[in-house]
């Protein structure tokens, strides 16, 4: 009696097992023809994206035949391309812009930021953001502009340029006095913050910040309409700057009076001309 019962037990787990794979099977054959649609549609699409693509890299269509530079002045075809390293019909689709804005601001690092883009079929486009002079410098007797970041920027002049305060006491940078050099003074970082700072409070109004003398990193003397000195120290920028414009409120900048503001001790003092 034992042994029948066994055997059936058997029979009906091989027969269930074997149902199992059979159901799978006609489950996943289902699910793909269901998905074959689908499938050959992907494929086509991928075919045709590749297809459009190879055109695009080999048709003559896509080849690069002008350079336009915004902000950068009047520059005929020759010259934009130089500019930008490149030559007519070099492939616009294998371009690599961020290669040509390297190549850019390695040549002219009087341009701040530089952008680049494709314009389709056969244009490439430049658009350029000139640095902005807030100084000049003063270097054998020639005036350079520079940037907030103190960056020398072209066009050196034997004569100072006007509306912009002069740096003095600066020794030259050991790179020398090209273009893109970046002053590394901290003392003259110290100054041009200050003449910013002074020029957006409006503290001179009606009066002009001539010069900044760095020359004695301990006494930062900045010159007034050309006559009046402003004697700042070494320290304590800040402060002394609130010291000064109190002053100011009181005592008008006259220099036919004043020779002199020293606010490196407790109390101001104003020497009279």
């Amino acid at each position: 009696m034992v042994k029948p019962v066994k055997l059936k037990v058997r029979r009906k787990a091989q027969n269930s097992s074997s149902v199992l794979p059979v159901r799978m099977l006609s489950g996943l054959r289902q699910g793909f023809f269901y998905s074959l649609p689908y499938i050959l549609s992907l494929t086509a699409v991928g075919l045709l994206f590749g297809t459009v693509i190879a055109y695009a890299l080999n048709s003559s269509t896509f080849q690069l035949t002008q350079v336009r530079i915004l902000n950068a002045g009047p520059m005929n075809q020759a010259q934009a391309f130089d500019f930008c390293e490149l030559r007519k019909g070099e492939s616009l689709i294998h371009l690599d812009l961020v290669g040509v804005q390297e190549v850019i601001k390695r040549k002219h690092p009087e341009y701040k930021e530089v952008r680049v883009r494709r314009v389709l079929p056969n244009e490439l486009e430049v658009v350029l953001k000139r640095r902005t002079p807030v100084a000049q410098v003063i270097f054998s007797s020639r005036y350079i502009q520079v940037d907030k970041d103190l960056v020398l920027l072209p066009g050196g002049s034997a004569a100072p340029f006007r509306n912009l305060t002069v740096v003095e006491g600066l020794s030259a940078p050991p790179e020398g006095l090209f273009v893109g050099v970046v002053l590394k003074n901290p003392v003259m970082e110290r100054a041009i913050k200050l003449a910013d700072v002074m020029r957006q409070s409006g503290v001179l109004r009606g009066h002009a910040l001539t010069a900044v003398n760095i020359s004695d990193p301990d006494n930062l003397l900045l010159l007034v309409d050309g006559q009046i000195e402003i004697r700042f120290g070494g320290a304590h920028y800040a402060e002394r700057f609130k010291i000064l414009e109190q002053t100011l409120k009181r005592v008008p900048l006259d220099s036919s009076k004043i020779a002199y503001i020293d606010l490196r001790f407790d109390d101001v003092v104003i020497g009279p001309r």
